[in-house]
C-alpha cells in the first residue's frame, strides 16, 4: 500500500517552526512521506549558487531541530511563493498540504489570513491544513458546518479518514423566513411558535436523513442543528461551547466565503477541502 505524502511549506519563523513540528506529528501517525517546502521570493536571489548556499544553511538548521526528516525530501527554490509551492506538490504528488500563518513576523496569535494564503486555498485541490496554534495535533473533537450536500458529506469521510480517532461534530444551521415579519403581518404568538416549531422539525427531518446516509459510527458522529445565521460568530459561539480542537470545511457552495472568514477568526487548526 502506497504511503500519503504531505507537503508543508515553512518560511523558518518561530511560528512556521511550530507548523513544521505539527506537520511530522500527523505525518507519522499516517505513516506518511513528509516534503518541506520554502520558497525563496526576494528578487536579488537570483544566482544559483546563492540558491543552493541558502538551501544548505536552511537545511542544516532545519535538521538540528527535526533529526528524522530526509534531506532529498526538503525542497528550497527560489521564485513565486504560490506558483512554486504548487509546483512542487503537484511533482512529488502530494495528497495533503500544510501551511501557517501568511507572514513571518505573525505570531498565531495575530494570525491573519493574507493573500499568500487566500491565493493557495483559492488555486488548489488539495486538502489543505491550516496550522493556527501550537497545540499537539491530536484533534480529539473535530466540528464540521454541514449543509447537508455532497461536498459535505465527502468533508466529513475524507475528514473521519485523516483522524480516525476523532469524535466528528456537525453543525448544520437553519433560520426561520421572515419571523421578524411575522407580527407586522398580523400572525399572533400561537401562529409564530407554530411556524417555528415547523421549520425546526423540518430541519431536523432533513439533518436526519442526511446523518443516515453517512455510515460513520453513531458513538464517532454527533448532527447538531443551531437556529441562526451562518456566520463566523456564531460558529464559533458554538464551537467554543463544545470544546472542540479542529475545524473542518469546505470551501463551495454556502462556504464558499465563509469558510475564509471563519478561517480568519477560528484559534483552532483548520482543514480545508475542495471539490
Amino acid at each position: 500500500m502506497k504511503h500519503p505524502t504531505f507537503l508543508v511549506a515553512t518560511d523558518f519563523s518561530k511560528t512556521g517552526m511550530t507548523v513544521v513540528r505539527k506537520a511530522l506529528e500527523i505525518a507519522q501517525s499516517h505513516q506518511a512521506d513528509l516534503h518541506i517546502v520554502h520558497i525563496i521570493d526576494a528578487p536579488w536571489y537570483t544566482v544559483r549558487q546563492e540558491t543552493e548556499a541558502i538551501r544548505e544553511h536552511s537545511w542544516k538548521a532545519l535538521s538540528n531541530t527535526f533529526s528524522t526528516l530526509q534531506k532529498n525530501n526538503f525542497h528550497c527554490l527560489g521564485g513565486n511563493i504560490v506558483s512554486k509551492i504548487f509546483e512542487t506538490a503537484e511533482r512529488i504528488g502530494a495528497t495533503l498540504l500544510i501551511i501557517g500563518s501568511s507572514g513571518e513576523n505573525y505570531l498565531f496569535k495575530d494570525f491573519l489570513v493574507g493573500s499568500t494564503t487566500k491565493n493557495i486555498i483559492r488555486n488548489t485541490t488539495l486538502p489543505i491544513l491550516v496550522i493556527k496554534n501550537n497545540e499537539p495535533l491530536n484533534p480529539q473533537r473535530i466540528l464540521i458546518p454541514t449543509d447537508l450536500s455532497e461536498n459535505s458529506k465527502m468533508t466529513i469521510h475524507n475528514t473521519a479518514e485523516l483522524f480516525p480517532e476523532a469524535k466528528i461534530l456537525m453543525l448544520s444551521f437553519f433560520d426561520v423566513p421572515f419571523e421578524g415579519r411575522l407580527s407586522f403581518y398580523g400572525f399572533n404568538g400561537s401562529d409564530i411558535m407554530n411556524y417555528q416549531m415547523q421549520i425546526r422539525k423540518n430541519h431536523e427531518i432533513s439533518t436526519q436523513a442526511f446523518s443516515s446516509t453517512l455510515a460513520l459510527n453513531e458513538e464517532k458522529a454527533q448532527m447538531i442543528t443551531q437556529k441562526g445565521p451562518l456566520s463566523p460568530q456564531l460558529f464559533l459561539e458554538v464551537s467554543n461551547s463544545l470544546e472542540i480542537n479542529m475545524v473542518s470545511i469546505h470551501t463551495s457552495g454556502d462556504f464558499s466565503f465563509f469558510a475564509l472568514d471563519l478561517l480568519e477568526e477560528s484559534h483552532h487548526d483548520v482543514l480545508i477541502f475542495k471539490f
